[in-house]
């Protein structure tokens, strides 16, 4: 209303013929007025255009699921890479390029796929602009991490290359809470072991308080709290058997616990951070590192333990009131 009560000073006045022009006053009101209005506009045109590209990317990854299902079916195996130029699967089967299955992306949008063991599982990367989202061969397209010097991508899966350190310390002693604060120890209760090994984390603190499978919880924005079955690919990837990663309370494999420890030839550099006891005290700094997982066993949490005098890893099921490391998984 107050934009046309100043344009009404452009009609003719009714008395003199003549033209009544702005004050400088008004003149900028009518200028901030238009300025808002085109601010709204662009912010609005801004949000339906980043909506749109969002629906765009996760429907390309979810059709390019249903293409590599039947490509799957038919050859028995996940495609091991995408042809430039035409995005059709390539692989130790034939034909390769398989022009059958190939996908069909929106404009702007750039896949990238990297394979599991055996073309048993695989991980597609969606880029799309500043848009960033992947989708794996069991779950559904999910906002994921950008590769940088903070993550390394082994196989089909993308580890953040530290253990998680993040949150306010609280001493051993403390029992972490459901509150609005992200709580984390540290190893003795000294900060500068967080810093250098990585904070432990009671395994409800550490998924934000869900039990839901392959949650977020406290990791970075894109990653989330690696599954048992996570583990089982990465464990794969480095050599396991299927039959090996299966077995629990037990030392499995062959080297890869020596692969994943620091030095290791994974480059994960699995730090021997040592644990927090249920009660309080904490153990083993240097000689043992246990990690957590998603799932849950009944009232335990399944989790993974290195120990320097052995080149294996261990599987079992952790009471969830112990206080262990987090290693995120890109989406």
């Amino acid at each position: 209303m107050l934009l046309l009560n100043q344009m009404k000073k452009l009609i003719l006045s009714p008395n003199n013929n003549q033209l009544t022009g702005f004050t400088i006053v008004e003149l900028l009101v009518v200028i901030i007025v238009i300025g808002v209005l085109a601010a709204i506009t662009i912010v609005s045109y801004t949000g339906i255009t980043s909506k749109a590209n969002v629906s765009a990317v996760i429907s390309d990854l979810a059709n390019a699921k249903k293409q590599f299902a039947l490509y799957y079916t038919e050859h028995g195996v996940y495609p091991t890479g995408l042809q430039a130029g035409t995005n059709c699967p390539t692989g130790t089967t034939n034909p390769s390029p398989d022009t059958n299955y190939c996908l069909k992306p929106s404009s702007g949008t750039i896949l990238t796929i990297n394979s599991g063991v055996n073309g048993t599982t695989y991980s597609l990367r969606a880029t799309k602009g500043s848009l960033l989202y992947s989708v794996t061969n069991d779950d559904t397209p999910a906002p994921t991490i950008a590769i940088d010097s903070n993550w390394l991508t082994i196989g089909s899966q993308t580890w953040a290359k530290t253990n998680l350190n993040v949150g306010t310390m609280v001493t051993g002693a403390t029992t972490q809470t459901n509150n609005s604060t992200t709580e984390k120890y540290c190893y003795s209760d000294l900060e500068s072991n967080c810093t250098t090994y990585g904070a432990l984390y009671q395994w409800d603190e550490a998924m934000n308080y869900t039990n839901t499978e392959g949650a977020q919880g406290i990791c970075p924005t894109g990653s989330h709290i690696p599954s048992d079955n996570d583990w089982k690919i990465l464990e794969m990837q480095l050599g396991m058997t299927q039959i090996e990663v299966d077995k629990s309370a037990v030392w499995r494999g062959t080297t890869q616990g020596t692969q994943l420890k620091s030095g290791g030839s994974s480059g994960l550099n699995v730090p021997l951070a040592g644990s927090r006891d249920t009660s309080g005290p904490f153990y083993n700094l240097s000689s043992y590192s246990d990690l957590w997982s998603s799932s849950e066993s009944s009232t335990s949490a399944w989790g993974r333990g290195l120990y320097s005098g052995n080149a294996t890893v261990y599987r079992y099921t952790f009471a969830k009131a112990v206080g262990f490391s987090v290693r995120c998984l890109g989406n």
